[in-house]
């Protein structure tokens, strides 16, 4: 493949390919083949400095003398090149770079320059639209003979080195009248400028004086990704876009427990016995009691239970504390909750009874294997409690029927109000709606098609709704009294005001959903963020009230600026650029610094500033304006530039995404601790792998989540998953977007065309309570969240192509590897633990919609109803190269204090576990038209 100066330049073993030659050029010489010769240089490097013409100790030099042939030797260290006259010697360097290259006539390339800044891009040169392992350089460069110099040769050779670096193939000569993809032309000019005159022919204009300079400057920029100054301009102008308020709502009502005194107050019957069901916590429900004694003479007993979670505190407050005698064994006869056209699951009443018995176990010594749940078709009430086999108690919670938004479907949540009994018998009952569920039916029913009304809704744009929003986002600030109340098993609490949150959020999605499919026939699955606030009084009879306010999405859609020139000053600086967006001009000076700042939680901004393996880029600017930066984890780059897709050739590469939905806690820490690990602890993983980070994908959904912690700090708050508008960015992937967080890990595939995909989530840590959706998880989901299914748990996929069989094989090598890793772990203990709690109380009942797919230390999933299958999945995208793809799931929605640290040690244990595999799996190369490439995907 290589002449005798490239083999010798390059030892083909190593994975660091950086030449280490001094090019002493005469000053009288200025031979147009040896441009050639260093872009073939570049194109056999994966790291370069641009001291080619510099003497700095390098290994080998090469010198010039004139002969009566032509011809090159070696002696020692030193190429001696001997030449008869500059075009001989011009043509025996071009013939050089040529030697060893099967095919010089391919023109065909994915790479394009529609503006001066994609000539150096974030992963390279040239913009393109797909990652792809291989990248072509097709290029012309034309120097003007008039002004062809020693100085200005050495410049654009150091400019075709680059060039050449970022390549992995090349149409050798590229000084050459013969038309290429790229065309650089470079002459003579009264300004020194820089110009995209066409797409992908780009002239260097200039004094003869001038030019070496303004090439100088040209091809050491770097792109602004990379800290330069290249694109500077363009991305400070990026619009960030502040919503304006398009309507607002405020709405007041009495609250539940002031609506059932005065309801009492209606019933003249004398000497009953009350049942009153409110939403209240413990001590407030029994103060309620002694008011309702103090108001109404006519009842002869008050029993005050609880509106939400009905037969949990029901039977921990009433039935087991009446038992005398000690117990060893409690049986809880459920009634089948399903009904016809309804949400509700068959576990219904059993997922409401979440986690009793482990309470009961804490309270009573029994323990939680001795807690029994049964489904009956037959039984008259919900709930029938025994004890060691003797019935104890009968209940029938207070129910109400309510529309689900979709139109179709009904819930059948428990609800607030009375019943009134004589000699036992019921004569009277009567529901009056919680205080969430009258809010709730207000919202749904009223409030938001009031919004609706005032959306600029386009039936015929299909990407309304889908890629870009109906509106901004709705903030919903409601108050009112409930429970919120922390159970002392692990961090699980009940909160009536966390489950209105849940539903608000969800619901209203689902709301959208159905929306779209009746006006435009295609359901809305982004139709704008989702923020409920949610404030708590302690006084129960307070009214409640809200506030709604929609802000309007500010549609501009997709537009960038592109530069089409750049002036130099008189020293070959640059001085100013100007952009052009559609038939708008502007002209900007380039000594700007850059606006916009990386949110620097976990010190991203800093934190490794000290380690030579660690270089961080920008990748793009969030819909809020974060920049939003990635991490090459690798053995420290010596070199000024390199490239991503040679450094993947030479070596596996992966990459994890961290913080996609911020409200998953631990990914982000657990991410930067693991760097830290391996470059402290584990150099030698670096010597085997590239590791490339995505620490932060989401900040704008992470300054939500900020938001709305500093009231709740430990609920889930589902709102902040998505960005800024409440979007799932990962469907817009790889489509011209405003929401650069979406062009984040398309960007990395296409710097570093990485072989496996790690994409770090996580799933609620408790239960997941939504009462007006079933009380199971909303149907958005096919498969249930209710309750965590594990502490830990992997989620694999592959592509259905000819790479199927290769993929698979790995998914089942890494999950095995995983389930070894994992062996006498507490994880494993945990994942134990919540897949008996997830079987006993959701798959016994509902196979399909609780599933397990378990090994013996922890749950891999590989089939298709919980894998993802959207088109910007990377191994479904790029099966030829992609060998594994999966997503890691930890319980830690939100978690805080030790279980978010376990969270933390959980998920660096599962990406530890992929490390490994991939530093054990060798690279195997291939022969492709004379050079060696990586053979993909790899086997693991």
């Amino acid at each position: 493949m290589n002449t005798s100066i490239y083999s010798s330049l390059f030892n083909m073993n190593q994975p660091l390919k950086k030449p280490s030659l001094y090019i002493d050029l005469p000053a009288h010489l200025a031979p147009l083949g040896l441009i050639d010769f260093c872009v073939r240089l570049g194109l056999e490097s994966n790291e370069i400095d641009f001291n080619l013409f510099q003497q700095a100790n390098q290994d080998f030099s090469m010198e010039f003398f004139q002969h009566h042939t032509t011809y090159v030797t070696k002696k020692e260290s030193t190429f001696i090149v001997y030449y008869e006259t500059e075009e001989s010697l011009s043509t025996l360097l071009s013939t050089l770079a040529c030697e060893g290259i099967s095919d010089t006539s391919e023109t065909k390339s994915f790479i394009y320059y529609e503006s001066l800044s994609h000539l150096w891009t974030a992963y390279g040169t040239g913009e393109k639209d797909e990652a792809n392992p291989l990248q072509h350089l097709s290029v012309q460069i034309k120097l003007q003979q008039e002004i062809k110099t020693h100085a200005i040769l050495k410049e654009i050779c150091c400019l075709g080195f680059r060039l050449g670096l970022y390549s992995t193939s090349v149409a050798l000569p590229v000084v050459t009248q013969e038309e290429r993809h790229l065309s650089i032309v470079i002459k003579q000019g009264i300004e020194n400028a820089m110009e995209l005159v066409a797409q992908n022919t780009i002239q260097i204009i200039g004094t003869k004086e001038c030019l070496p300079a303004v090439l100088h400057s040209i091809a050491k920029e770097k792109h602004v990704s990379e800290g330069g100054l290249l694109g500077i301009w363009e991305l400070n102008e990026k619009q960030v876009n502040e919503a304006q308020l398009l309507y607002e709502e405020e709405w007041q009502d009495q609250s539940e427990a002031s609506y059932i005194l005065n309801a009492l107050q209606d019933e003249t019957q004398s000497m009953v016995d009350a049942e009153i069901y409110l939403t209240a916590s413990k001590e407030n429900r029994d103060r309620y009691r002694l008011d309702l004694f103090g108001k109404f003479s006519n009842l002869k007993s008050i029993k005050v239970r609880s509106a939400f979670k009905t037969g949990l505190y029901w039977i921990l407050e009433e039935v087991l504390v009446s038992v005398q005698r000690p117990f060893t064994q409690v049986r809880i006869v459920c009634k089948d909750g399903s009904k016809k056209n309804g949400l509700e699951q068959r576990n219904r009443w059993i997922m409401e009874l979440y986690p009793i018995d482990e309470l009961i176990e804490i309270h009573y010594g029994v323990p939680k294997e001795n807690v029994i749940f049964e489904l009956s078709c037959t039984q008259q009430y919900v709930y029938s409690v025994y004890v060691d086999d003797l019935l104890v108690a009968v209940l029938n919670p207070l129910i109400s029927e309510l529309d689900y938004v979709d139109g179709i479907k009904k819930t059948y949540p428990t609800t607030a109000g009375y019943r009134l009994f004589k000699d036992e018998d019921i004569i009277q009952e009567k529901a009056v709606l919680s205080d969430r569920e009258r809010f709730y039916k207000y919202y749904i029913d009223d409030c938001l098609p009031h919004m609706v009304e005032r959306l600029p809704i386009d039936k015929s744009n299909v990407s309304q709704g889908q890629l870009f929003p109906l509106f901004d986002r709705i903030e919903i600030d409601f108050t009112s009294s409930g429970i919120e109340e922390e159970l002392s098993i692990k961090q699980e609490a009940n909160s009536s005001f966390e489950a209105l949150y849940e539903d608000l959020y969800f619901n209203t999605l689902d709301y959208f959903y159905t929306l779209g499919n009746q006006i435009a026939n295609r359901p809305y699955k982004a139709p704008g963020g989702i923020i409920p606030f949610i404030h708590m009084q302690e006084n129960i009879y307070e009214p409640i009230h809200s506030f709604v306010r929609i802000y309007q999405w500010n549609e501009e859609g997709y537009q960038v600026y592109t530069t089409k020139r750049i002036v130099f000053d008189e020293n070959g600086q640059f001085a100013n650029a100007e952009m052009h967006m559609g038939h708008k001009r502007k002209v900007v000076t380039v000594n700007q610094q850059l606006k916009y700042k990386i949110k620097n939680v976990y010190q991203l901004s800093s934190r490794y500033n000290n380690f030579p393996e660690v270089k961080i880029n920008y990748a793009d600017l969030s819909y809020k304006g974060n920049l939003i930066p990635f991490f090459e984890v690798t053995e420290p780059i010596t070199g000024e530039y390199f490239s991503g897709l040679k450094k993947s050739n030479e070596k596996h590469t992966i990459i994890i995404e961290a913080g996609h939905h911020p409200n998953e806690v631990s990914s982000t820490p657990a991410i930067l601790e693991l760097m830290e690990d391996i470059i402290r602890q584990q150099p030698e993983v670096l010597k085997k792998i590239n590791i490339i980070v995505i620490p932060l994908a989401n900040p704008d959904g992470y300054e939500i989540m900020k938001k709305l912690t500093q009231e709740h700090p430990k609920w889930k708050h589902h709102a902040a998953r998505y960005n800024a508008v409440g979007l799932e960015f990962a469907h817009v992937k790889f489509q011209k977007s405003v929401f650069g967080e979406a062009n984040v890990l398309p960007i990395v595939l296409k710097k570093w065309a990485s072989d496996i995909v790690i994409d770090d989530h996580g799933i609620p840590a408790r239960e997941w309570v939504q009462p007006f959706a079933g009380y199971a998880c909303p149907p958005i989901f096919p498969v249930s969240y209710t309750l965590p299914s594990a502490k830990i748990y992997g989620i694999g996929r592959y592509a259905d192509s000819d790479t199927k069989e290769i993929q698979a094989k790995n998914l089942e090598h890494v999950a095995e590897k995983v389930n070894i890793i994992f062996e006498g772990t507490t994880f494993a203990q945990e994942n134990a633990y919540w897949r008996a709690r997830y079987y006993k109380y959701g798959t016994k009942w509902e196979p399909q919609k609780y599933p397990i797919e378990e090994m013996d230390n922890i749950n891999f999933y590989r089939e298709m109803e919980v894998t993802p299958t959207y088109s910007s999945v990377s191994i479904l995208r790029y099966p030829k190269w992609v060998a594994l793809d999966i997503i890691s799931e930890v319980a830690d929605e939100i978690v805080y204090d030790e279980e978010l640290n376990s969270c933390i040690q959980a998920h660096k244990l599962f990406n530890q576990a992929i490390i490994q595999m991939a530093v054990s799996a060798p690279v195997i190369k291939n022969n492709k038209n004379g050079w060696a490439i990586k053979q993909r995907p790899i086997e693991i």
